[in-house]
């Protein structure tokens, strides 16, 4: 009888356990199985087969490896045996044992399709980014007056005025407003503190939500005229994270010219 004990990985075969008969040795296929199993022992020389050897049986001198350790399982109870091997297994260095759910339910795993969530609202994530930017500018700019800037965050409904004043003067303003002309989905950025155009309608850039299904999270495509300085350089994605590190990143090195 032979029961060959498995850890899997890349393929290879880490430990053989075989459980070792007089009528298992009777037979030239399994004694051949035997056989190469102990020479792969011999070279590898890491514990890679743990015979338990079963009643009276016999191993052949040709079988025997002086390195190789036989457990006598009539000198255990069943539950002294698996103690004994998982003990064995442990001290060679491998994978310490897992839970048998957890083995089951990550061999289940399987490639799924990366699709955009059912539940997934541009608008509802466009109100997120919208609160996110609002609260960061907020506890970003009081923070600005150990620099000698005094910095202003009004929040409203639909807009986000940003101003930071040096001695009384406005040395940089940021206007964020929900919509624009590009669409009722965007979040329109004006810089300065002069609004240029009829209406109010001048923009420096533009972010819309989307959500990346290679990335499995929601993000912000800006389509930037100046607000980062960097027109004609192509259009880019951010979480909204991003974002903000990138928009401050910028403001200060604008408040440090």
């Amino acid at each position: 009888m032979s029961l060959a004990h498995t850890v899997n990985e890349r393929h290879n075969l880490r430990h053989r356990l075989p459980f070792i008969s007089t009528e298992y040795l009777a037979k030239p296929i399994p004694q051949d199985e035997f056989s190469a199993a102990m020479m792969t022992a011999v070279n590898q020389g890491d514990g890679y087969v743990l015979p338990v050897l079963l009643g009276k049986v016999q191993v052949p001198s040709d079988l025997m490896h002086p390195h190789i350790h036989y457990l006598k399982a009539d000198d255990y109870t069943p539950e002294q045996l698996a103690e004994a091997v998982a003990h064995r297994i442990g001290a060679s260095g491998q994978q310490p044992a897992r839970e048998v759910g957890e083995v089951v339910q990550e061999a289940m795993q399987v490639r799924l399709p990366k699709v955009v969530p059912q539940t997934f609202s541009t608008y509802r994530e466009l109100g997120t980014t919208y609160d996110y930017l609002a609260d960061q500018l907020q506890a970003a700019a009081h923070q600005l007056e150990s620099a000698g800037f005094v910095g202003t965050v009004r929040r409203g409904e639909v807009k986000i005025a940003v101003r930071i004043e040096r001695q009384g003067r406005t040395v940089y303003g940021l206007d964020i407003e929900k919509g624009s002309s590009f669409g009722d989905s965007s979040l329109n950025f004006v810089v300065g503190t002069h609004r240029m155009g009829a209406g109010g309608n001048s923009s420096n850039g533009y972010a819309t939500p989307f959500f990346d299904r290679e990335a499995q999270t929601p993000k912000l495509k800006m389509v930037d005229f100046s607000v980062f300085g960097s027109m004609g350089s192509g259009d880019r994605t951010y979480t909204k994270e991003e974002f903000f590190t990138a928009l401050w990143d910028r403001i200060v090195e604008q408040l440090e010219r």
